[in-house]
């Protein structure tokens, strides 16, 4: 391995993240399969976040390639006869130079994917500028970004680009090589054969008929203009009075399923039953104050989907999308952190 990040090697596939600030991933299951044969679920909310930190439009897929290669997803990989360890493999130096405390935890741990992960993209997302200033070299900026994690960027410089095969008995280039089609094992199309759900999405075995149905609708409703007062009912189409706002989105994913609940995000708060903010599951609705509500009453709401995302009708001008029930969760401003989860059908 290398002696700098060990491992990562990339693909050079298009990702589109919304830019508004608030965490939301414009299409992260189309952009990456989640489940069997792809990302584990329990890491794919962390390899989308720190994809979509990235303003250089660094892919969710390339990031789940270089995990695979790395360490194959385990945690606790290493150390290698280099000293790299943990899931993204840093060796110590790299680390003491990079890390972060992803979680808030007060720790900056290797061992943790929490730090680990959010560390590699902001680690890759640099190298990536660095490669986007170099359009002479040889390789693309994400090929040289993975390029300068393997082997370092001064070796990139060296060789003006991706280092040819001589290299290092071509660890690198082929480290690279081997990443870019592997990626494409972790890009998944947007949407299953049905047109319900996103490929490699899946909702675990126990998840009640009723709750799979209003997920599914809400989900179908994604990319959807949003009208304060809108019923919903015709999300997609051209009538403004049929667009959805928060509270209708849930009111009519909900109804799809045979389910009768309030129309605003004031009633729908105190339905079903009181849930912790750290243990949701699809189909919860999951509320935040809004720029209308208070803690108390809640002027906000979206849907848990499971794998670490909610879908929500935000706001005027900006489409129905998923974002990150991390974004959510810890968020910095009171007005869109997490004040309250409700189950609507109990399981």
């Amino acid at each position: 391995m290398t002696p700098v990040a060990l491992g990562l090697s990339v693909v050079l596939l298009t990702a589109t993240f919304d830019e508004d600030g608030n965490g939301s991933v414009a299409n992260p299951l189309g952009g990456l399969r989640i489940g069997k044969g792809g990302v584990p679920a329990r890491y794919a909310p962390l390899v989308l976040r720190a994809a979509a930190d990235c303003a250089e439009g660094l892919s969710p897929a390339v990031l789940a390639a270089q995990l695979e290669q790395e360490s194959g997803f385990n945690p606790q990989a290493g150390p290698s006869s280099a000293g790299a360890r943990g899931i993204a493999q840093f060796v110590p130096g790299t680390w003491a130079t990079w890390g972060v405390d992803g979680n808030g935890d007060g720790l900056v741990d290797v061992w943790d994917p929490e730090d680990a992960i959010p560390t590699q993209g902001r680690m890759m997302c640099s190298l990536q500028k660095k490669g986007k200033a170099h359009p002479r070299y040889n390789g693309s900026p994400i090929e040289l970004a993975l390029a300068g994690y393997n082997a370092g960027w001064n070796r990139v410089a060296q060789y003006r680009g991706v280092p040819p095969p001589s290299f290092a008995e071509g660890q690198t280039y082929y480290y690279v090589q081997r990443i870019m089609r592997m990626s494409g094992d972790f890009a998944a199309p947007a949407s299953s054969e049905d047109g319900t759900l996103p490929a490699g999405y899946e909702l675990p075995e126990t998840t009640p008929k009723k709750v799979r149905v209003a997920v599914a609708w809400a989900l179908k409703q994604r990319g959807g203009q949003y009208r304060l007062g809108g019923d919903c009912t015709d999300a997609l189409g051209e009538n403004p009075a049929h667009w959805c706002d928060c509270s209708s989105l849930m009111q009519q994913a909900y109804r799809s399923a045979g389910v009768s609940i309030p129309r605003t995000t004031y009633d729908q708060v105190g339905i079903g039953t009181r849930v912790g903010i750290d243990r949701p599951k699809p189909g919860d609705l999951v509320f935040n104050p809004g720029s209308d509500g208070s803690d108390a009453r809640p002027g906000h709401v979206g849907m848990y989907v499971g794998h670490g995302l909610v879908i929500e009708a935000p706001r005027t001008g900006v489409k129905t999308r998923l974002v990150t029930y991390e974004s959510w969760r810890n968020s910095t401003s009171h007005l869109t952190r997490i004040t309250e989860v409700r189950r609507v059908v109990d399981w």
